[in-house]
């Protein structure tokens, strides 16, 4: 699955990018934000990849002009429910302080609140990290009580908040990037959509399926 918008494509991870994600998420950059900071072996990578859900884990490589520079992802979702867990990293330093990382949020939640079905995405961000904070705030996540969080703080995004909150983001990517919204599918991913239904009408943007 490939999902181009905005000017970023988010690729479905697969096993070539396995070892360069391994890479960046033991850079003491990236773990230090995370809840799980041990090191991460080659042997510990590829048993979490082969343990993905293609239904319910989407792991997505970010690509912004060319080049990798990150990973997002939408997982443990139950499609019944309508919810999942959301996250995002940027390793590549030179784009953490432009608009790349706004706009891959703005692709992936658009595809699970646009043209997917879900209703609810999730994030833990790490307790006073006030950019964290206010990164999720603009794309509308309110923070919710939970029982034990220790060092984060759940926040909630629903799918009527998220398109209230970035209307004007949204207005200004689709001036500069267009309205066009591209869903590359593989047999896994036609396979998905056939399990799912049809898609959610939008009227957001215009979509345009291909087959890979």
């Amino acid at each position: 699955m490939i999902v181009s918008r905005y000017g970023v494509k988010l690729i479905k991870l697969q096993q070539e990018h396995i070892e360069l994600l391994r890479t960046w998420r033991n850079a003491e950059k990236i773990s230090r934000f995370m809840e799980f900071r041990d090191h991460i072996t080659p042997k510990m990578q590829q048993r979490w990849f082969e343990g993905l859900s293609n239904e319910a884990d989407f792991y997505f490589m970010i690509e912004y002009r060319g080049s990798l520079v990150g990973m997002i992802h939408a997982s443990g979702i139950d499609w019944k429910q309508g919810r999942g867990d959301a996250g995002l990293f940027i390793y590549e330093d030179r784009y953490l302080s432009t608009y790349t990382p706004v706009l891959a949020s703005l692709c992936m939640v658009e595809l699970f609140f646009g043209v997917f079905t879900l209703e609810r995405l999730y994030a833990k961000v790490m307790r006073n990290n006030p950019v964290a904070e206010a990164y999720n705030s603009n794309l509308g996540f309110k923070p919710i009580p939970t029982k034990v969080e220790h060092d984060f703080q759940m926040f909630e995004l629903t799918r009527e908040n998220y398109f209230a909150a970035t209307e004007s983001l949204r207005k200004k990517a689709i001036a500069v990037e267009g309205n066009h919204f591209t869903l590359q599918l593989s047999n896994g991913g036609k396979q998905l959509l056939n399990k799912l239904g049809a898609l959610r009408p939008v009227a957001e943007f215009e979509i345009t399926l291909e087959h890979v």
